[in-house]
C-alpha cells in the first residue's frame, strides 16, 4: 500500500506547538494509503487535531472516486438511503425556522448534492441553492440534478450574491484546514440573523471513549483534521462574533458500526465477521441506532453534534 506525503502541524487554532498524544490509526475506511497517523492535543487550548495532515497533492487519493458523500444511493442502496433520506428531511427544520423567504442558502462540503436536493423538494421554493465542494466527481453530480455549485475551499470562494441566511456544514468543519478561518469567512458572509448550522463528530460520547486509541469511527483518518466536542467548537465559533443559538445531538449509528468494524478486522483478524459491520446492513444498522438511542437518554448526546450559531441582528 502506498504512503502519501505529509507535514507535521501546530494547533491551528491557538498556534501551540506543545501537545500530548491521542491516538495513532490509519485509513481502516477507504484504505487509500498506509502511513500511520496521529492525533493529538494542543496543551494550550485543549484542540484536538490531526499532527501528520497530508499535503495538498494527496487529496484525490484519499478522497477517492467511491468515497459515500459522491453518492449515496450507490454505495447504500436505495432502501437504507431512502431511510437516511427521511432522516435527513429533518435536518431541514432548522433551515425553516431561520431561512426568510428568498434568502441564499449554502451547502459547504455539498458532495453529491443529496441535502441540497432534499432542501429543492421539501424546502421553501424561494430558496436560492448553492453548493461548494473541491471535488470534481461531486460537482458533475450536483450539476447534474439541476443544482448550482463551485469547485474550491469555501474560504477562498468570493461571494458576490447577496448576504446568505443559511451556511450548512454537515460533516465538514473536521475536514477543513483552518477551521477558524471557515468559521471567519461564514460570518462575513452571512446576513444580520442569519445562521450557520454546524454539525461534526463529538469527542465526549461512549463511542469515542471506547475506541479512541485506535478504531473510532470519528477519527476517519486522514481525512478528518480537526476534532472537537461542544467546548471548543463553540470557544470556536463564538470568538469571531456568533451568538450560540442551539446545540444538539443526532443519532450515529454509522460511528458505532465503523469503529466495532475496524477492530474486529485489524486488532482480531476477523475480516469476515467485520463485513457484517458495513453500514448498508440493515439488522446491525438497527442495534447501532439503539445503542445511540441509549447514550442519548442517558447522557443527552451521541458522537454527532449539531451547534446553531447566528449572527447578530442589527439594532
Amino acid at each position: 500500500m502506498i504512503s502519501i506525503p505529509t507535514i507535521s502541524q501546530s494547533c491551528v487554532l491557538c498556534g501551540g506547538a506543545a501537545n500530548k498524544l491521542v491516538c495513532q490509526t490509519r485509513d481502516f475506511c477507504y484504505e487509500t494509503c498506509g502511513n500511520e497517523f496521529s492525533y493529538v492535543q494542543c496543551d494550550d487550548c485543549g484542540h484536538v487535531y490531526l499532527k501528520n495532515r497530508p499535503q495538498t497533492e494527496a487529496l484525490d487519493v484519499i478522497y477517492p472516486r467511491t468515497y459515500l458523500t459522491y453518492d449515496y444511493d450507490q454505495h447504500l442502496g436505495g432502501f437504507i438511503n431512502g431511510i437516511r433520506n427521511r432522516i435527513q428531511r429533518m435536518k431541514l427544520r432548522p433551515m425553516q425556522k431561520y431561512a426568510r423567504q428568498g434568502d441564499s442558502i449554502i451547502d459547504v462540503g455539498c458532495g453529491g448534492g443529496d441535502f441540497l436536493a432534499l432542501a429543492k423538494q421539501f424546502g421553501d421554493p424561494s430558496w436560492q441553492l448553492f453548493g461548494v465542494d473541491f471535488s470534481d466527481e461531486a460537482l458533475a453530480r450536483l450539476h447534474a440534478r439541476g443544482l448550482e455549485g463551485v469547485k474550491g475551499r469555501f474560504e477562498d470562494m468570493r461571494w458576490s450574491g447577496p448576504p446568505v441566511g443559511v451556511i450548512v456544514m454537515n460533516q465538514l468543519i473536521e475536514h477543513v484546514e483552518d477551521p477558524a478561518a471557515a468559521v471567519l469567512k461564514a460570518f462575513n458572509i452571512l446576513r444580520p440573523g442569519g445562521v450557520l448550522i454546524l454539525e461534526t463528530p463529538n469527542l465526549d460520547s461512549w463511542d469515542a471513549r471506547l475506541f479512541s486509541k485506535r478504531y473510532w469511527g470519528g477519527w476517519h483518518a486522514p481525512r478528518h483534521w480537526n476534532l472537537f466536542n461542544s467546548e471548543t467548537l463553540s470557544r470556536c465559533v463564538l470568538k469571531v462574533g456568533f451568538d450560540l443559538a442551539e446545540v444538539s445531538y443526532i443519532l450515529s449509528p454509522f460511528s458505532w458500526l465503523h469503529s466495532i468494524q475496524y477492530g474486529l478486522r485489524e486488532r482480531l483478524g476477523w475480516k469476515r465477521m467485520a463485513q457484517w459491520f458495513d453500514v448498508d446492513h440493515f439488522v446491525p444498522l438497527c442495534a447501532a441506532s439503539s445503542l445511540d438511542l441509549i447514550q442519548l437518554a442517558f447522557t443527552r448526546r451521541t458522537a454527532n453534534m449539531r451547534l446553531i450559531v447566528q449572527k447578530p441582528s442589527i439594532g
